[in-house]
Formats: structure tokens, C-alpha cells, sequence
């Protein structure tokens, strides 16, 4: 994004947060395919084993994000201060720490992949299939993490197009894989993971060719100087985009654990398929957030308060009209959807598409949430986001959880609206408390670690 260029703010809005909103969706894809495939050629139990891996999965991402967004939002707005070199250390030191985590996290979770397993709330009954999962999903993560990180530092150069065209090509590579796996060589669980792992490789070669000097882009990936102020400041700054995808992981978790108890493994394999189609729509809002969030790091590092505030209200209007457009999908074809998982299981089908109903009603308020926890973010005042982005994880859904079941079933899926409902109540009072002030920028003055 070349303050040269500089294009009006609607128009720009809508070139990063179309490719945004699509590489998103695109990427949620190698979840649900690896469901559909695996219920159609494994089984529901299998499905459900898989639902037990997710939280780990969203751990992945949500650990990417705390250093990659953090990053990438002070990337965006020491570009919009002119401070160049200060921008490309912060993608270094990032994409170096992004590195070295994943390395712990996956490694770490491929020697205790039993008791994770366990602890994610698997049964003995889905214990195998989990564990068999969860091993290819970490192996390949070794690799996903850092390529995630440098997918983030793509879009926010200038070129979400091409992070677009990595994510669809890569998941397109899992969706063939998934059937040659799973559906003609029979490797089942294994076989889905391997496929995803693949493709997203291919997406990481991709996003790479950004970093030739003749892609266009300002990125080069050189000797990070790490500055132990810089990472803090950065880590601070990407702490509610963790906490953001975190929150699916806890909320996830939840879940399974009240169904694993009040419902057993049926109730885990319906919901297993609403988290997948939830995972859509999820990456759709995520997407509008993500798109939306370049300019508003970039306008908040020129002091542009007009246009921050203009990408916000555009924001949170696209999400509210997307999640009204989404929602009535779901009312007229969500057995058809839930029918892609678990075809000819008609009781399957009707507990999925009953969840479904009441469950998807939470995301209405879930937009705007979105959208008010990137407001303090990019503008680098990161405490209020930390807060709400908290009480996401860990607060009011799981509060609710406790009290509604009480009512029955519906009682355990309408605890999803009732919390995210508190959420939005809490984030709209700082929007008013915490009104918005343009910080000057400020010298470099922190010292190699």
C-alpha cells in the first residue's frame, strides 16, 4: 500500500477486503473438506475425532496471530510514518518468532499427543482417531505457522491478491488429495491431514515468491534486530488477535465437553458438523476484519481520523449484512449442509440443522464485536481489545453454559447468543469511554536484546 497511490478509502476497502473475505473462506475449506471426505469415507465417530484435534488447530493459528497481526499492524503504521526500516525489522523479528514457536508447539504436541488428546476431551471411543490426526496436523504445522505469518505480511504490503491465490491453490491441492487419500488409497484419518499439510505447503510457496525483489513489494526477509522493546510492543499489540482465535478453541472445547457430558458422542458428532459450516461463515467475518485492517494501521500511521473512521463503519455494516444473508442460508438449506457430512444419517442431519438454528444466531452480534476489538488494535489501543478479546476465551459463554442446560439442549446451544451478546454490550460501553486520539509517532530509541 504506497501512500503514492493512495486510492479512495471505499475502493480500497472493498480491493483488500473481497481477497481477504475469499482467502479466508477458502482456507476454512481444509477443515470442511477434511470433514466431508472423512464422514462420507470414514465415518461419524471419525468425524468426531477430528472435532476433538480442532482446538489444537485454532491454538496453531491463534499463537501465528498474537506475533504476525501484532506484527503486521505496526508494519502498516510505521509505513504510514515513513519509518521503512522499522517496518521490514518488524516482519523479521515476527516471522523469526512465528518460527521458532511452532517448533515448540507442534514438536511438543507430537510427543504428548495422548494426553492432549485427552485433555481436548477425548473418550476412548475417540481417542485413536484423534491421536492418528493429530499427529500429521502438528507435523505439517511445523511448516503452516511461519507461512501463515508471511501470508498476513503479504497482504498488508500490497498485495492481497497474490496472499489470495496461495491460500485457493493451496486448499484446492487438499481438496484433491483429500479424495485420493481417503476415498482410493482408504488412509482415513491420516490420509485427510496428510492432504491438508500439503496444501499448505503449496500456499507457503506462493506467499514466498513476495519476497523477490522484482514481486514489486517492500518485504525482504534479512537478519531480524531484535529489540526486546519491539517485542513486547509487538506481542501487546497482537495479544487480542490471539486471544480472537483462541476464543473459537476455548468455545470449541466447551462445547464438547457439556455434550460429551449431557449428550455423549452424538451430541460431539452434530456439533462437530455446525463448527464446520461455522467455520465458513467464522473465516467470512474474520475475513472483513482482516481486510479491513492494512488501511486502518496504515490511516491511523497518517493521522488520517476521517478515513479510520469511514473503514470502521464500512466494516461493521458489511459484517451485519453478511451475517443476515448467511443466516438465512442456514434456515433454508441446513440440512442440505449437514448432509454433506454424514449422507443418509437423517437423525445426524436433524440434531446438526437443530443446533444450527440456535447456535448461528450468535454471530450477529459477533461482527461487530470483531470489527470494535480491531478498532482499538489498530489504533494501538490494544487494552480494551485484550479485555473483550479475554472474556471471549474464557467469560461469559462458558458462564452461560454452566446455567443454561438447565433448560435442555437448546439451553446449551443458545449459550453461545447469550454470551457473545454480554460481549458486544461490554465493547460498545469502550467505544464511548475510550474515544479515539491520533499518537505521535515515536523515536526508536529500544536496544538490541
Amino acid at each position: 500500500m504506497q501512500t503514492k497511490t493512495f486510492k479512495p478509502i471505499a475502493k480500497q476497502f472493498v480491493q483488500y477486503t473481497i481477497p481477504a473475505v475469499l482467502g479466508m473462506v477458502v482456507s476454512s475449506l481444509y477443515t470442511v473438506v477434511d470433514g466431508i471426505f472423512v464422514g462420507r469415507g470414514v465415518g461419524d465417530i471419525a468425524l468426531a475425532s477430528v472435532n476433538i484435534v480442532y482446538p489444537f488447530i485454532m491454538l496453531q493459528i491463534a499463537v501465528t496471530m498474537l506475533v504476525a497481526v501484532g506484527g503486521a499492524n505496526l508494519f502498516s503504521i510505521s509505513r504510514g510514518r515513513g519509518q521503512h526500516q522499522l517496518a521490514n525489522n518488524y516482519f523479521c523479528q515476527a516471522v523469526s518468532i512465528a518460527a521458532v514457536l511452532s517448533v515448540v508447539i507442534n514438536v511438543g504436541a507430537i510427543i504428548f499427543s495422548a494426553p492432549l488428546c485427552r485433555l481436548l476431551g477425548a473418550n476412548s471411543q475417540l481417542l485413536p482417531g484423534a491421536q492418528s490426526y493429530l499427529f500429521w496436523v502438528a507435523l505439517f504445522g511445523i511448516v503452516y505457522m511461519p507461512g501463515l505469518a508471511l501470508s498476513i505480511f503479504v497482504r498488508n504490503d500490497g498485495a492481497p491478491k497474490l496472499e489470495m491465490a496461495g491460500t485457493i491453490c493451496g486448499a484446492l491441492t487438499n481438496i484433491v488429495l483429500d479424495w485420493l487419500f481417503i476415498m482410493v488409497f482408504g488412509w482415513g484419518l491420516p490420509g485427510a491431514a496428510i492432504a491438508t499439510g500439503i496444501g499448505q505447503c503449496v500456499s507457503v510457496v506462493i506467499f514466498c515468491t513476495h519476497l523477490r525483489k522484482r514481486a514489486g513489494g517492500t518485504l525482504r526477509l534479512t537478519q531480524p534486530k531484535m529489540h526486546k522493546a519491539e517485542v513486547k510492543k509487538l506481542l501487546y499489540n497482537g495479544l487480542p488477535s490471539f486471544l480472537m482465535e483462541f476464543s473459537q478453541s476455548a468455545v470449541t472445547l466447551s462445547f464438547n465437553m457439556v455434550l460429551v457430558a449431557r449428550i455423549g458422542a452424538a451430541g460431539v458428532s452434530a456439533y462437530s458438523i455446525v463448527m464446520y459450516v461455522c467455520s465458513i461463515f467464522n473465516m467470512v467475518l474474520i475475513g472483513v476484519t482482516q481486510g479491513a485492517q492494512p488501511i486502518l494501521s496504515f490511516n491511523h500511521g497518517k493521522g488520517k481520523t476521517q478515513n479510520i473512521k469511514t473503514i470502521y463503519h464500512l466494516g461493521t455494516t458489511t459484517c451485519v449484512a453478511l451475517t443476515a444473508l448467511f443466516y438465512g442460508v442456514v434456515l433454508l438449506f441446513g440440512k442440505n449442509l449437514a448432509s454433506l457430512f454424514a449422507p443418509g444419517n437423517t437423525q445426524l442431519i436433524n440434531n446438526a440443522y437443530s443446533m444450527m438454528r440456535l447456535y448461528f444466531l450468535g454471530f450477529f452480534p459477533i461482527g461487530i464485536v470483531l470489527m470494535n476489538i480491531l478498532w482499538f488494535q489498530s489504533t494501538e489501543r490494544e487494552a480494551p481489545s485484550i479485555i473483550i478479546s479475554l472474556l471471549r476465551c474464557i467469560g461469559f459463554i462458558q458462564l452461560f453454559l454452566l446455567v443454561l442446560p438447565l433448560l435442555g439442549s437448546n439451553g446449551i446451544y443458545l449459550a453461545f447468543l447469550a454470551g457473545e451478546a454480554c460481549h458486544l454490550l461490554i465493547s460498545e460501553v469502550f467505544l464511548r469511554k475510550f474515544p479515539l486520539t491520533i499518537k505521535a509517532p515515536q523515536k526508536q530509541t529500544a536496544k538490541p536484546v
